[in-house]
């Protein structure tokens, strides 16, 4: 068995204290070792010493969304995403395999040189995945599935894409939106998959659609020709229509979730259902949506992780707007693009921190210079994290 020892100026476990001074070996793909270099009792002669630099474990994008491109700022005006979304150019993007295709395998290259080894996506092109499987990349993809008719249910049901998982890639079932799936194919999902994933409460239009049944959404749908005139309005808030209709899975990622009242987050806390929280500040303030309530959101102790939209694919620029909007520390924000975004997509198990038995998923950020803070080199410098073979 080939081992590789490896001393850093830091090693961040994230599920304890940062180790200075520490040593990492690595195994047949696992971590064997990890530790403080003055308790190494290997063959130092044998060790790779990386000098002023933090080893830390590879970067979770917990949701990406290749069929959604970022608004063209001078086409589109900002904060107008329900209209982008019905717009004729966007209809052909998200209709387009070949474009969803060329995004993910845009993504997939920009990932590694962001230090990204795992990605959740959630898109209507399941089959595009398969640049995932030979990337490497550990991946968790969401089918979306849409349309409103309940008419259509065993049709968007049956016609479903059906795909096996394999050692690297995982695969779900996802609404697109809550306002554009009916009732009972959410009932589907959420009775076959044990995780899914849904932006919830991310604009008022949503909020006056089942409070009312009308709105730009309302328009929406009678645009597309989907409104299913039977359906009655809950007269209730997105969320309690979500939880009222039994949609959620065992595990569910909410992303977006904006418009959430403190209430509300009490309701996710009571219920038996695991419920992820997934923000996207840079999307949020691209399309002037709103801050979602971060901190709020934390202290009612919800694992919270961060993803990314389209071309935007840079995680760690994420992570500086998650400091920058909700005031995170650099650790929590750190622990949320690592563990809190495996333990979302279900990977928790293998990557996410350095621990013993883990997958050898880990990546060092180097410095000329002694490193005084290991958390603020990886969050606020330019220096690229590079993976430790």
């Amino acid at each position: 068995m080939v081992k590789r020892t490896y001393f850093s100026e830091w090693v961040l476990p994230i599920v304890s204290e940062p180790i200075k001074d520490g040593y990492l070996t690595l195994a047949e793909g696992k971590i064997t070792a990890v530790g403080k270099q003055s308790e190494f009792s290997g063959d130092r002669k044998q060790v790779q010493d990386l000098g002023h630099s933090v080893i830390c474990p590879s970067l979770v994008n917990a949701l990406f969304h290749p069929d959604y491109s970022m608004a063209d700022p001078q086409s589109t005006l900002r904060g107008s995403f329900l209209n982008w979304l019905h717009s004729g150019k966007n209809a052909s993007r998200v209709s387009s395999k070949l474009e969803a295709e060329s995004e993910l395998l845009s993504a997939i290259k920009r990932g590694y040189d962001y230090g990204t080894a795992a990605i959740g996506i959630r898109t209507r092109h399941p089959e595009i995945s398969i640049h995932l499987e030979h990337s490497g990349l550990y991946s968790v993809v969401f089918q979306v599935l849409q349309g409103f008719r309940d008419s259509n249910a065993f049709e968007i049901w049956n016609g479903r894409g059906k795909f096996n998982n394999t050692d690297l890639t995982r695969f779900h079932y996802a609404g697109e939106f809550l306002f554009n799936l009916g009732p009972e194919v959410f009932r589907k999902i959420s009775s076959t998959e044990e995780r899914t994933a849904l932006p919830l409460s991310f604009m008022k239009d949503e909020d006056i659609f089942f409070m009312k049944g009308q709105g730009r959404i309302y328009q929406y749908l009678l645009g597309k020709e989907d409104m299913d005139y039977r359906w009655q309005a809950p007269r209730t808030s997105p969320l309690r229509y979500f939880l009222n209709n039994a949609f959620a899975a065992k595990e569910t990622i909410l992303s977006q979730v904006i418009m959430l009242e403190e209430d509300e987050l009490d309701l996710l806390k009571g219920r038996s259902e695991i419920f992820h929280m997934c923000l996207h500040p840079r999307f949020n303030r691209q399309w002037e949506l709103g801050t979602a309530p971060g901190q709020l959101i934390q202290d009612k102790g919800f694992n919270i992780c961060l993803g990314t939209f389209a071309e935007h694919m840079d995680i760690r620029a994420e992570m500086r707007s998650a400091s920058a909007e909700y005031g995170f520390k650099p650790h929590e924000i750190i622990k949320m693009a690592t563990l809190n975004g495996a333990k979302a997509l279900g990977l928790v198990d293998r990557i996410g921190s350095i621990e013993i038995g883990k997958d050898a998923k880990i990546f060092s950020i180097s410095s000329t210079t002694s490193i005084s803070d290991p958390y603020h080199i990886i969050l606020f410098t330019n220096e690229r994290l590079r993976p430790v073979s």
